[in-house]
């Protein structure tokens, strides 16, 4: 998961967003596991927030894990998504919104990080267009055509959103070794190689605990990969270890990584 990206609870919601606010515009997204609507705006806000580089941040709050943060801001329908700047809710909208609504309602609030200049192609332009407009199938062929490393990623997202894992391991192995050691290619390279082990896995199981992990919250994907090391048979303890491993890269906090690490460790022994 981006840095810039984090699930927050009622134990650190005060540092992570209200305090955080107050040097950086937060986005908390209300969601919940069950919520459809609420699984299609993630990976959208996700992007967002990775494209603005640090310019915003974004707090997820599970509403069934965290009710009573849900009451404290009087969430009625999912998802609902707020930005919180100086500590004080400035923006708000309910429901699945497209990526130009979104980004009215963020960038008149944030001040954007200063990026070297990049010359967007045709070819990009006409894919992001069409992203836009809810045409993701359409844009393929024009990120195929990219040679920038923005679309190259871009159409490995796709291709795993769309369940193509295949292509976006053969999209991923043809990037250079420079690239593959950008820190968005080591998420997705994570992720590729989660979701490859769910997919050579019998265990029904496990392959949900990935999904969840990969697609919706890394540390709730990673307590349901604890739980099932806690319940495995001998041999089926390393396939779930291997996940676990690769999981953790999704982490951004060393402690949260370091605790959850022992918590393995003592259901492996």
């Amino acid at each position: 998961m981006s840095k810039y990206i984090k699930a927050v609870t009622s134990s650190d919601f005060e540092t992570e967003v209200i305090e955080k606010s107050k040097t950086v515009p937060v986005l908390i997204d209300f969601w919940a596991d069950w919520c459809a609507p609420c699984k299609q705006l993630m990976p959208l806000l996700h992007q967002i927030v990775d494209s603005l580089k640090g310019s915003v941040h974004l707090a997820t709050v599970d509403t069934d894990a965290e009710q009573e943060l849900s009451m404290n801001f009087g969430i009625r329908s999912l998802p609902t998504v707020l930005l919180m700047k100086n500590g004080e809710i400035i923006e708000q909208f309910m429901g699945v919104q497209p990526e130009s609504e979104i980004r009215k309602l963020i960038e008149p609030h944030v001040t954007l990080v200063s990026q070297p200049a990049e010359e967007i192609s045709n070819s990009m332009q006409k894919a992001l267009d069409l992203i836009n407009n809810n045409q993701v199938l359409d844009a393929i062929p024009y990120l195929e055509q990219e040679s920038s490393l923005h679309g190259k990623l871009l159409l490995i997202k796709i291709y795993l959103q769309e369940g193509e894992v295949e292509k976006a391991l053969e999209s991923f192995a043809k990037l250079t070794d420079d690239e593959q050691e950008n820190d968005e290619a080591k998420t997705i390279k994570t992720i590729l190689d989660l979701v490859e082990q769910g997919q050579k896995s019998q265990n029904k199981a496990l392959q949900q605990a990935i999904d969840q992990t990969v697609s919706i919250n890394p540390e709730q994907g990673i307590n349901q990969l604890l739980q099932l090391l806690s319940h495995a048979q001998a041999d089926e303890k390393d396939e779930i270890k291997q996940s676990l491993i690769s999981a953790f890269n999704l982490i951004e906090d060393a402690k949260l990584v370091s605790q959850l690490r022992r918590k393995m460790a003592a259901l492996i022994f």
